[in-house]
């Protein structure tokens, strides 16, 4: 075109820079007046909203910004760990928004609307979330975003209910289903624009969302029953299989259990050798380098209730070893690197400084440890940031790509909780959670993660609020929605992971304080001591 038109190519480029010129970019200066001009000619042309899922824009400064997710959520298209553990399932995680418009003027002042409101629901996996909005929030003006949410693909959609109030009960209360509309997932990703419209008497509803990617791993450790050298629980119903043959060797464990509640690893550390023989011997301690930490893949062989074997497959082993000048504290790992610790002058967790030799790399920065939440994750917080970052911290990878360090996971080893990009190994960041607990509870003497724990805790019911499964925009937190589950865990760690006694087990008679494990002593020993 440019060689057999060249002045009419020219032109017409010419009057394409001038068109071009229209469009607002990133940083340019521009009045909320225009973006308000912008939106309602959008929505009188095409009858839909402006915003879409993703696609949001916010005035600042005069300026055009993009709005930051609450979460940190780096795309990735690679995953080192459904290839090296069956065990692990991806996480897909989409941005979702909803938006509602009253039909017209007449039912939109209509008396009965003060009694009448909408509620958002989850198809799966957090069947305990209820958001509720007056209908005298929307407006048959204009377009308006009711809810702005991220959600993992398992949760299959949302529903919107048309509820009506009655009687002289509290607000929101004792109220009856006029109407439900269901936006699925699948339905939308095939969608034009990933956008569905549902009609209901009264309003408009859109729904849109952004393509599910997959979203960084979450993983939790909680306590289980011990077990001997060979995996299986100690346990009569061992014993018995077992023809009576005492269980030798005692080892503290742990289940390590994803977003949805699947038993993905059991962590084990060597508490005790030997075995127990009714009024003749009982288990004892083992020397210190022998009280490794062990990690094998998949889920517990289970033969009768809760009592089962944990898988045989053994993918990561940490040995307590002899640290070198200047650090009281090492680790050797089965892959040949070395975890160090030093925790300063004092006993406070706040002092405590890491370093991770990697052996295939003679570059012993080229990952990082850094107390607390770093980068990414960090919070701007009106609490002590001493008291906040508590037991957190964050893991920084250096590569060629980031020079400047990218972080691929967060780890609270307090609470033995884990987020991990996909890319991050999570038997390596299992280990390090681990190895910091252990070490920790043997420098303060006191048992600061719970590992004495040696049964089962209560988990909340799996679908009721899965964790990590719904998370709000702030623009959609509410002093009704201000619950921890509908944030990101960090933010509040100690109350979204909570456990609880699971009376069901702890109520066993003799199961608490058996003999047969090897008794406290044997324990605080081997973990505080």
């Amino acid at each position: 075109m440019k060689q057999s038109y060249p002045r009419e190519y020219v032109e017409d480029m010419k009057e394409m820079w001038d068109n071009m010129g229209k469009v607002v970019g990133l940083w340019e200066t521009v009045e909320e007046k225009q973006v308000e001009e912008t939106k309602k000619l959008w929505e009188t042309t095409f009858d839909e909203p402006y915003e879409k899922a993703g696609g949001g824009i916010a005035v600042g400064m005069e300026k055009v910004v993009l709005p930051n997710p609450p979460i940190y959520w780096e795309v990735s298209d690679v995953d080192v760990n459904t290839t090296k553990y069956k065990s692990m399932i991806p996480r897909f995680l989409l941005e979702a928004c909803v938006f509602v418009r009253l039909n017209d003027r007449t039912k939109a002042t209509n008396a009965d609307n003060k009694h009448k409101f909408l509620r958002l629901r989850m198809l799966r996996c957090h069947r305990e979330l209820k958001l509720d909005k007056p209908i005298t929030d929307f407006s048959c003006d204009s377009w308006r975003k009711a809810w702005h949410l991220y959600c993992e693909f398992g949760t299959k959609g949302l529903m919107v209910e048309l509820r009506c109030r009655g009687g002289s009960g509290l607000y929101f209360k004792g109220s009856k289903l006029v109407k439900s509309i269901v936006f699925c997932w699948n339905d939308l990703v095939r969608a034009p624009c990933i956008t569905l419209r549902r009609d209901v008497d009264e309003m408009r509803v859109v729904a849109s969302i952004t393509s599910p990617v997959q979203a960084p791993y979450l993983l939790k450790c909680v306590p289980d029953r011990v077990t001997d050298d060979s995996g299986a629980m100690v346990s009569d119903v061992i014993l018995k299989l077992n023809n009576y043959r005492p269980q030798k060797g005692r080892w503290l464990s742990r289940t390590v259990l994803d977003h949805a509640g699947r038993e993905c690893f059991v962590v084990r550390i060597r508490v005790g050798g030997g075995f127990w023989r009714r009024g003749a011997e009982t288990p004892c301690g083992v020397n210190w380098e022998e009280r490794i930490i062990e990690i094998r893949e998949g889920s517990w062989s289970y033969v009768a209730g809760s009592i089962g074997k944990a898988p045989e497959k053994v993918v990561g082993t940490a040995t307590p070893k002899e640290p070198p000048q200047q650090w009281q504290a090492a680790w050797l790992f089965s892959t040949g690197d070395e975890f160090l610790i030093n925790w300063g002058s004092s006993t406070s967790s706040s002092d405590l400084t890491f370093c991770l030799k990697i052996q295939q790399s003679s570059d012993s920065s080229q990952i990082m440890l850094l107390r607390g939440r770093k980068m990414q994750y960090h919070e701007e917080t009106k609490s002590k940031v001493a008291e906040a970052d508590d037991g957190f911290v964050t893991i920084v990878r250096f590569t060629e790509d980031n020079p400047t360090g990218r972080t691929t996971a967060l780890l609270n080893w307090k609470l033995s909780v884990v987020e991990l990009l996909p890319e991050e190994d999570a038997v390596l960041v299992l280990l390090l959670c681990v190895s910091i607990l252990r070490t920790v509870s043997e420098i303060t003497k006191e048992d600061v993660g719970q590992l004495l724990v040696r049964r089962r805790l209560k988990e909340a019911k799996l679908g009721a609020r899965d964790w990590g499964s719904v998370l709000l925009h702030p623009s959609s937190l509410s002093s009704s929605s201000d619950s921890p589950y509908l944030q990101p865990w960090y933010l509040n760690a100690n109350k979204v992971m909570a456990q609880h006694e699971d009376d069901g087990i702890t109520r066993q008679p003799g199961f608490k304080h058996s003999p047969v494990e090897g008794g406290d002593m044997l324990y605080k020993r081997g973990i505080i001591t």
